[in-house]
């Protein structure tokens, strides 16, 4: 406990050292993605494959594994993009390698490109696996339906934005096709920017499921028959929102649906399918205008609303009163920093106690505020400000909450709380006393000087309390709080995890919060060396187990195909960890 009370004294020495930043949109350490130019091609044609690497100093290919049938013919690179600027006096960069494989394919079938290897800042990382086919032909075209419906032409750097694509075939096929295949060699490989939620589908939507890659099953929503070319077809749509996470240019790359019959017996498998395709296409990430941009800007980008509400309206001086603020809109919610009362003048007549709640909901980023009236004069909750950048209007804009009136009755003698004044009581200033004349009984009450020393003596055991609590840590500190329910919120989050990138964020979560750390700080970080620089008696076989499961995460997030390791096994490694003192 005191080596975690030792940390929260560091950050906060850093915080009060540098300005504050806005909240990333990336989790730390280098990034390796490998996108082919096209997910089909036909014998004979060539076909590229760019490899990326952003936020590493030094990187090379190590590897790069022979594929029968798949040639390959050379490989060009790297070339380096670098960027600095500099907003509201950060420094704000970035640096990508890049590099291009060429191969031409010399048979037909379905082909597999396992993980490349590349070396990172000394560290082994891996692309993610590939899949390609080869056809003699392409036909389909005419049967076949395929276009993104809605796709920005330009969005800003943070601005959520949204994918959709219509897919189908003419509608006299559709009772012999039973498979629908999107071969989209951009999915899970956009370098700059981040997957975010979708959102809930529209209540009563009929579901489907579709193969994305040959790999993965995705849900998307049957439409029915529409006209399309003046034909009736069967159509599905599939929907996907992104973060842009940094300015530059998105490339997506030529995308197919595949779709037709397979039909498969014992030992063989017969194809009959059809392909149509969308051209590739890219999408400008403009950088956020320097020019009038506030100091307060919170790194919020889109289309803000706000609402806002507290538990109670009528209270005495002392209390606290819990404010529940909601943020909602098409704009990052995830990631804009939240606004703090305690630097707002408006809110300089309210002791702030921090947060008891901050959560995202998908649609909405909700917190709750913990506030204390300093004086009965307070009459309302002020308006809560936040400054955004508003992309239609192409400028910065501050959205508030509407102020909230509030009833504050003075106790008896008080009409104003001291600096020292803790929640619900406390000490209070000596000139909150308010002498009143009255006579007093013969035996009746205390001397002057007993009264003095009383009144001084609380001061006195308040600050030795805190002492107290500080040398024993602070078991309500929102730290404390968070590490206590560590274990918890782990097994909460992995039920609801669904990919093996899912469950490396809940392990980073809590390690991060048992460690008192924000989770970034255990990505990529040595594990072994840092056990044994914290003096915690951890078992060395509940080390290696760590090791074994971060390195087996990685391998399904970057060169797999993303499954879920099983929970138990994570379970049960929190608990050997915690048992060990960690």
């Amino acid at each position: 406990m005191k080596s975690c009370i030792r940390t929260l004294w560091i950050c906060l020495g850093v915080i009060l050292a540098v300005a504050p930043v806005s909240a990333t949109l990336q989790r730390g350490g280098p990034s390796v993605t490998a996108q082919l130019g096209t997910g089909v091609v036909k014998l004979g044609d060539v076909l590229t494959c760019a490899v990326q690497v952003e936020g590493a100093r030094r990187a090379t290919i190590e590897e790069i594994p022979e594929i029968p049938g798949l040639k390959r013919e050379r490989t060009s690179g790297p070339s380096l993009n670098e960027s600095t600027r500099f907003i509201n006096g950060r420094v704000s960069s970035s640096r990508t390698l890049s590099w291009v494989i060429t191969f031409r394919p010399e048979k037909t079938g379905d082909f597999v490109i396992p993980p490349m290897r590349l070396n990172v800042d000394g560290k082994s990382l891996f692309t993610r696996e590939l899949t390609l086919s080869v056809v003699e032909d392409m036909t389909g075209q005419e049967l076949g339906y395929f276009e993104f419906v809605e796709r920005p032409a330009q969005v800003y750097e943070g601005q959520p934005f949204t994918l959709r694509m219509n897919l189908g075939w003419d509608a006299k096929l559709d009772s012999m096709v039973n498979v629908a295949n999107l071969i989209l060699p951009w999915w899970n490989e956009l370098p700059g920017a981040l997957e975010v939620e979708s959102g809930a589908e529209a209540l009563g939507s009929r579901l489907v499921e579709v193969h994305v890659n040959s790999r993965i099953r995705v849900r998307a929503v049957d439409l029915g028959n529409m006209e399309v070319r003046d034909t009736p077809f069967r159509v599905l749509q599939l929907t996907r929102s992104y973060v842009a996470t940094r300015s530059g240019s998105l490339e997506f790359p030529q995308s197919w649906l595949e779709f037709g019959q397979v039909r498969r017996r014992a030992f063989s498998e017969n194809r009959e399918t059809y392909f149509v395709g969308v051209p590739a296409f890219s999408l400008e990430v403009k950088t956020l205008p320097e020019r009038g941009r506030p100091p307060e800007f919170s790194g919020g980008v889109g289309s803000f609303e706000v609402q806002a509400d507290v538990n109670r309206r009528d209270l005495d001086l002392g209390e606290s009163v819990k404010l529940t603020v909601d943020w909602t809109g098409a704009a990052n919610l995830e990631f804009f920093e939240l606004p703090n009362p305690a630097r707002i003048e408006a809110f300089k007549d309210f002791r702030v106690y921090g947060t008891t709640n901050e959560r995202f909901y998908g649609d909405r980023r909700r917190v709750v505020y913990d506030l204390a009236p300093k004086t009965s004069e307070v009459l309302e909750v002020p308006p809560l400000p936040l400054v955004v950048f508003d992309p239609e209007l192409e400028e910065y804009r501050t959205i508030s909450s509407r102020p909230i009136p509030l009833r504050v009755r003075a106790l008896e003698g008080v009409t104003e709380l001291s600096e020292e004044g803790e929640r619900g009581g406390g000490a209070f200033a000596a000139r909150d006393i308010q002498a009143r004349p009255g006579k007093r009984s013969e035996g009746e009450g205390l001397g002057a000087g007993v009264i003095a020393a009383a009144w001084l003596g609380i001061p006195l055991f308040w600050l030795l309390g805190r002492g107290v609590v500080r040398r024993r840590g602070d078991p309500n500190a929102p730290a404390s709080r968070r590490r206590r329910a560590a274990r918890r919120r782990l097994a909460r989050e992995l039920r609801g995890a669904t990919t093996a990138g899912g469950q490396s964020r809940a392990l980073c979560d809590f390690l991060g919060a048992r460690s008192c750390e924000e989770p970034e700080a255990w990505e990529g970080r040595d594990l072994r060396a840092w056990f044994e620089s914290s003096g915690l008696s951890i078992d060395s076989e509940a080390i290696d187990e760590l090791v074994s499961v971060g390195e087996e995460l990685d391998r399904r997030r970057w060169a797999g195909d993303d499954s879920v390791l099983e929970n138990g096994r994570l379970r049960s490694l929190a608990d050997t960890l915690s048992r060990g003192g960690f």
